[in-house]
């Protein structure tokens, strides 16, 4: 098993559990934390998922979350 594999299985069993559907392919983006509290931002996804895939998952998420972050910022200036 890799990190990759053992990712997989814990997004695909939790996913199952809220009947969201079969899990696909993932792109999983952490801020993580060192013992020394130091920050690095991790980038991991499923086994078999090509970094241009990888890349337009990431891009597809972000225009998902700033169209309804734009219109609400928009609505609280009026």
């Amino acid at each position: 098993m890799s990190l990759a594999d053992d990712m997989e299985d814990a997004l695909a069993e939790v996913l199952a559990g809220y009947e969201r559907g079969m899990l696909a392919r993932a792109v999983v983006i952490a801020e993580l934390l060192d013992g020394d509290g130091d920050r690095s931002l991790s980038v991991l996804a499923t086994p078999g998922v090509p970094e241009w895939d990888a890349l337009g998952l990431c891009r597809y998420g972000v225009l998902s979350i700033e169209g309804p972050a734009a219109a609400q910022f928009s609505e609280d200036d009026e």
